[in-house]
């Protein structure tokens, strides 16, 4: 092995590789629902730091944030869990999802966000 391929090997095995991370994976279902009574939401996600906090926010067409909370990741980075959509005017929302570790309900600088659509009612 030559001295450059030795010392690649060397730093690969000493430093370790970074963490790659991409766009989190997130499925909602259903997408849509009654606006009354409600219904519950299953989101299963994977993608988002380990241990940690994921906070979500259901944004309507024009801006506003009528639900939000938060979700507890695993040691891999997911979760699956439940939530209940209710008092939803009809609209076009997006359910952004953002890792925020110390829960002061902004999404961390730098970390990856994504997000689903949620239709009130169902077409």
């Amino acid at each position: 092995m030559s001295g450059v391929g030795m010392l690649v090997v060397f730093s690969m095995i000493i430093c370790g590789n970074p963490p790659v991370f991409g766009v989190p994976i997130v499925q909602v279902s259903p997408t849509c629902g009654p606006a009354d009574p409600g219904f519950n939401m299953v989101i299963n996600a994977n993608g988002f730091a380990p241990n940690s906090n994921v906070n979500w926010k259901l944004v309507n067409s024009e801006a506003q944030i009528p639900l939000y909370g938060y979700f507890q990741t695993n040691s891999t980075g997911g979760f699956n869990d439940v939530t209940f959509a209710d008092d939803l005017k009809a609209d076009s929302y997006k359910m952004y999802f953002g890792t925020d570790a110390n829960n002061d309900n902004k999404f961390d600088v730098g970390a990856p966000t994504t997000y689903s659509n949620i239709t009130i009612p169902c077409p």
